[in-house]
């Protein structure tokens, strides 16, 4: 059985070196706020409705950081990531797969259930770069 390729986009809302993270009961980690991309959909557009339908809040000021590639067990994932900061007070959507949501600094970060990707990928950059 082929593996299917994932693409996703991803949040890196950051405020005093402390990077915002939501928590998907259904794999019982936390991730960053974004999801997959629909088809005909720009990376903005992903992020805005995705936002929106996990937090209920808006973006800005959106700048591309990088692109970090892992498995899950559906297949492969390819996730860009992009800074942004967050319009409106952060609200959990009860219809959404979303149940909660931490903003971690780089010492808590390793206390915490987080996705392979963000605790092995894109941490560590946000730390080497000083963003964390």
């Amino acid at each position: 059985m082929n593996k299917q390729k994932i693409d996703k986009i991803g949040l890196l809302c950051i405020q005093d070196k402390k990077l915002l993270v939501v928590f998907k009961p259904k794999i019982g980690v936390y991730i960053t706020p974004g999801g997959k991309i629909e088809p005909q959909e720009t990376d903005t557009e992903c992020l805005e409705r995705e936002v929106q339908e996990e937090i209920c809040c808006s973006v800005g000021n959106l700048v591309y950081f990088g692109t970090f590639n892992g498995t899950t067990p559906e297949g492969y994932l390819h996730q860009k990531c992009y800074f942004g900061n967050l319009v409106g007070k952060i609200a959990l959507n009860p219809s959404d797969t979303i149940n909660g949501y931490s903003w971690i600094d780089r010492n808590s970060a390793g206390n915490m259930p987080l996705g392979p990707m963000l605790k092995e990928q894109i941490i560590p950059a946000l730390i080497k770069r000083g963003y964390l």
